[in-house]
């Protein structure tokens, strides 16, 4: 039987590379100071060396800090100073094609990858705080080796294919662009991969206590997402903050006082 290869045009094919193309946002002062602090280094992952930052005592129980898409390891660095005061550890780094990272395009499968890679390297964090982008690798890897004592979830995607339909509609793409780019993820995935990155079907299998936290007039991640992650997940609890968007959640001292105040707990 003779297959059929299907060449993409070279408009479909950058379209594919758009979706998977990293828009870096560059470090601030102020983030070079959050950094300044910490332990800063590199641990190899494939061919890219990817960038660390550590803070606290290496013996005292440990918190990842992931950040989301177009952000880096800074972008979560509020909360280093109370979780230290509180007695943890915290690890930070750069995803692929993130920060100091190196590459132009990443995936939430790959970040995923990075995650386990620490869990590998480093051991399992007693807790995962992870943001937008970095909610869906954070629920992959937790399909894998990852197992956290606390799971804190801001701005949350529910599913993949929300993301890819708000892409389609930002591009305004007809429905064979949009096919193209649905085929190809599920070319790269499986074809469960709808279902592998749906937060509101995994995350209820596990049994662990969890804070969703998500603002109404978030305008990247709509806050349904949030509310529908935290309602069909048992041991998840929803916080609900109004006027922060999706970044400014991370600064507020009432969001941080009150994720401290959980992980300890």
């Amino acid at each position: 039987m003779i297959q059929t290869v299907q060449t993409k045009s070279k408009a479909q094919q950058k379209l594919i590379d758009d979706w998977y193309t990293v828009s870096k946002r560059p470090f601030s002062d102020r983030d070079l100071q959050k950094l300044a602090s910490a332990k800063n280094s590199t641990f190899n992952f494939g061919e890219a060396e990817i960038a660390l930052s550590q803070w606290g005592d290496p013996q005292a129980p440990l918190v990842f800090l992931i950040h989301g898409w177009g952000g880096h390891r800074a972008q979560l660095a509020s909360f280093v100073p109370p979780l230290l005061n509180a007695g943890y550890r915290v690890l930070s780094f750069d995803a692929p094609a993130h920060g100091d990272s190196p590459g132009s395009q990443t995936d939430g499968f790959e970040i995923a990858q990075v995650i386990l890679a620490l869990v590998e390297k480093i051991g399992n964090p007693y807790a995962v705080i992870a943001h937008s982008l970095g909610t869906m690798a954070t629920n992959v890897a937790l399909q894998s080796k990852l197992q956290p004592e606390r799971i804190v979830l801001t701005g949350p995607i529910r599913r993949m294919s929300d993301v890819l339909d708000t892409f389609i509609r930002m591009h305004d793409l007809n429905d064979d662009s949009a096919d193209v780019i649905t085929q190809d993820v599920i070319d790269r995935f499986g074809d469960d991969v709808w279902d592998i990155t749906s937060l509101d079907k995994q995350l209820p299998k596990l049994d662990v206590p969890a804070l969703v936290i998500h603002d109404r007039q978030d305008d990247v991640i709509p806050y349904l997402s949030g509310a529908a992650i935290a309602r069909a997940w048992k041991s998840a609890r929803l916080f609900t903050t109004k006027g922060l968007g999706h970044r400014l959640i991370l600064q507020s001292e009432e969001v941080i006082n009150e994720v401290v105040s959980f992980i300890a707990s």
